[in-house]
């Protein structure tokens, strides 16, 4: 369906001429969008998803565009709203470990700024710290210290989303004591847009820790490295990450190629060097790894260059299921304590059904994070919670303005 050319014109004459881009700049799932725009502005932001809701329009939020391939292709693609130029620290209180900052900067950025003052914000998404902080919540994609860390969505004091009925709305507030409307950031978290685009985030912050060291401890195969990962989550040790290795992921992220378990270690001076050294009596074998390593994994889960699934399964079956995957010729390795089950290689949509079927047999469920449109139409987004996704859909997003597609089948 072409986009209406009225529909159009009344965004370029309700926005700023100067917030316009050219629309090549922003194709997605081979569509180029018939405009594209960059507000500076919160409202304009609620301006551009009401007229577009008004008139029909299609809009697709985008940032740093590392979390594109979530969901399903795009059914219709009109508008390009990038968030971008939305980049300032609102408030920043460093005694209070709380920051207010709008959706567009980017996770190195906020680093700087909180790094500063010994704080940061325990989150490591997948590709790495060039996320925006809209992608950051609007995916809710996460890495090895979840689990360990509280998740994404429990750090937020406070949320403004903008809807397409045109309006900004907010929920909790911007002190830890304020939390009324926490289920309503909660729920835009992971849902890709489903229900508006969010503008602006406040989080709780935490000290960064004194000390880190990464940490390889071998095992003779992937079963063994599951038994002595979860010896090392029992243990109760200053442990920020624990993750199993299949030997081409070893290998992948410039590892001795052989199954083993990394180990981040972090906290206090005086609790790092006890658990080094517990780690080390356990493992005779242990030796230091470069922390480069997390940052290759990290950069792994997100492509490019290939196809890269995630299962969610229980702790207990991590090894199993990389021992599974590794047959198959995939890449694969395992966040311990999330439970989350890497997977990347050369995988056709024929074979997708497969591993479906293997995370549902160890009581988990899978979902893709990078592939061609074609693989994605094979996975259901939205499982079990398809009831409850479009209920919502339906109040806050009556139209399907926002990311129609992504869901699944259009409303």
């Amino acid at each position: 369906m072409t986009a209406s050319s009225s529909a159009l014109d009344g965004l370029r004459h309700a926005l700023p001429a100067d917030t316009e881009r050219s629309p090549l700049h922003y194709v997605l799932d081979g569509m180029t969008p018939a405009i594209a725009f960059e507000p500076t502005d919160p409202t304009e932001v609620a301006t551009l998803l009401h007229l577009a809701a008004e008139g029909g329009l299609a809009v697709a939020p985008l940032g740093a565009r590392t979390a594109t391939g979530l969901g399903r292709p795009l059914a219709r693609y009109d508008v390009a709203l990038d968030l971008r130029a939305l980049d300032r620290v609102i408030e920043y209180v460093p005694d209070d470990l709380v920051i207010t900052v709008q959706a567009g900067a980017t996770l190195a950025a906020l680093e700087t700024t909180l790094h500063e003052h010994g704080q940061y914000l325990p989150v490591d998404p997948p590709p790495g710290d060039e996320v925006t902080i809209g992608g950051l919540l609007a995916s809710a994609r996460s890495g090895a210290w979840r689990g360990h860390l509280p998740a994404a969505r429990d750090l937020i004091l406070g949320m403004q989303v903008a809807l397409p009925s045109g309006e900004l709305v907010h929920s909790g507030g911007r002190v830890v004591k304020n939390v009324t409307g926490y289920d309503m950031h909660r729920m835009h978290t992971g849902a890709l847009g489903a229900f508006g685009v969010i503008v602006e985030a406040t989080f709780k912050l935490t000290p960064l820790p004194a000390a880190t060291r990464t940490l390889l401890l071998p095992a003779p195969d992937i079963e063994a490295c599951g038994g002595l990962a979860r010896r090392v989550w029992d243990a109760g040790l200053a442990v920020r990450a624990i993750t199993v290795l299949g030997a081409r992921a070893a290998d992948a992220a410039m590892l001795p190629p052989v199954p083993g378990v990394l180990v981040e270690v972090a906290g206090g001076e005086a609790a790092v060097e006890r658990t080094l050294r517990e780690l080390h009596a356990v493992t005779p074998g242990a030796g230091e790894a470069p922390p480069e390593a997390w940052t290759r994994l990290r950069r792994l889960a997100a492509g490019p260059g290939a196809t890269v699934l995630r299962l969610g399964v229980p702790p207990a079956e991590v090894e199993i299921v990389v021992t599974a995957l590794e047959r198959t010729g995939l890449t694969a390795w395992a966040h311990l304590a999330a439970g989350s089950v890497i997977a990347r290689g050369d995988i056709a949509p024929s074979e997708v059904e497969a591993l479906q079927t293997l995370a549902a047999e160890r009581g988990g469920f899978l979902q893709v994070e990078v592939a061609s449109p074609a693989l994605r139409e094979t996975v259901d987004p939205m499982g079990e919670e398809r009831m409850l996704v479009e209920a919502l859909r339906r109040q806050f997003d009556p139209h399907g303005t926002v990311n129609p597609g992504r869901w699944g089948a259009e409303l």
